[in-house]
């Protein structure tokens, strides 16, 4: 069903068209926090598997505009376990999408590296509001907060239920950025 007024009227002043509740609430927490999510129909997820690789090159992908599009071995895919299903970072797959028919949502909440989004948008000639906060640094330690967010206002808005725990994949921890400040060389400015 579609979002409450408030949501689409924030919605609709950030520049975005509402949809309807699922994907209205993770454009909203991407708004809200500055983390991009994307939630995949869990009945179209073949295996309940989700894996981040990238696919042959030349396979065909549908994005969620109706684009037949041609992956190259560089790009990021989020997969299930047959097939691709979203291009990490960028845009969603047509087959994978919430439609007016879901009822379980698997809802991703990633840190992509920048460089990789921004060279994958570009050979797509993609700009989305996510390939933009991704090729621009988003905070790697926001993922899990902004899927419990998103989870929790679709369980408020949506009437949703949370029926599993979050999986935190974090093979790297990226640190804090630490740099020394000279008193004396602010106070020259």
């Amino acid at each position: 069903g579609p979002s409450p007024e408030w949501m689409q009227n924030c919605l609709r002043a950030a520049g975005i068209n509402p949809k309807n509740n699922l994907v209205d609430i993770t454009n909203f927490v991407l708004f809200e926090l500055g983390q991009p999510l994307h939630a995949f129909d869990l009945a179209k997820i073949e295996g309940r598997e989700v894996v981040v690789r990238t696919c042959a090159e030349g396979t065909p992908f549908v994005t969620l505009d109706g684009v037949e599009r041609k992956l190259t071995a560089q790009d990021l895919m989020i997969c299930s376990a047959e097939r691709p299903m979203c291009i990490a970072g960028v845009f969603g797959g047509l087959d994978s999408g919430i439609s007016d028919t879901t009822t379980d949502v698997f809802i991703e909440s990633a840190y992509f590296n920048p460089v990789w989004v921004r060279k994958t948008a570009k050979r797509f000639g993609l700009n989305t509001d996510s390939s933009f906060r991704f090729e621009r640094g988003v905070d790697p330690n926001l993922q899990v907060y902004a899927a419990k967010r998103a989870a929790l206002l679709m369980k408020e808005l949506a009437g949703g239920e949370i029926s599993s725990d979050i999986s935190d994949f974090y093979p790297a921890p990226i640190g804090d950025f630490v740099f020394d400040v000279s008193l004396r060389r602010v106070n020259m400015l």
